[in-house]
């Protein structure tokens, strides 16, 4: 029955591994297509006219909105990279490391970096755009969110594991 279990564990495990080599390699894509994506369009020349006179040109507002993209591309793209480190370690047979309890946590704090970022970004973009005066709208991805709260629960869901782990052994 145990060797069943680690069976369809690695097996998960090595479908995982091929999903997470696909994601990165969209995510890696994703990154540089929006580096590259404000030089090259057919609104690059054009201004953004408001109430007071000229806003910043369609360019700069492009090159703002890559380097966001681009930073919440890179954020996504180091924490697949983790999530594949503790994949692999599940393929050595070993998951219960102390180094997957440390890559959980920043993968979690990372995760809701970001989140709070294109929260603050949201909410400055769309209260710069309403003339009501001080509109403050907040948008929260509550998915995003929700994968915080589950990565949080899986780093103390691996501390404990290590710790039984290393309990087992010493009984040994």
């Amino acid at each position: 029955m145990h060797s069943l279990a680690n069976t369809s564990i690695m097996k998960t495990a090595r479908v995982l591994n091929i999903a997470l080599n696909i994601v990165i390699a969209i995510l890696a894509l994703c990154f540089l297509v929006m580096l590259i994506l404000p030089f090259f369009g057919e609104d690059v020349a054009q201004t953004i006219k408001d109430k007071n006179g000229e806003a910043p040109s369609l360019f700069a507002l492009n090159i703002g909105g890559a380097i966001g993209g681009s930073l919440i591309a890179a954020a996504y793209l180091y924490v697949a990279l983790v999530i594949r480190k503790i994949v692999r370690t599940t393929l050595d047979g070993n998951p219960f490391v102390e180094e997957n309890i440390s890559r959980l946590r920043l993968t979690w704090m990372i995760i809701a970096g970001v989140e709070i970022l294109k929260a603050i970004a949201s909410s400055f973009m769309k209260s710069s755009a309403k003339t009501d005066g001080a509109h403050i709208e907040i948008d929260l991805n509550i998915t995003a969110w929700f994968l915080v709260f589950v990565i949080a629960i899986m780093a103390e869901v691996f501390r404990v594991g290590l710790e039984l782990k290393r309990d087992q052994e010493l009984t040994v």
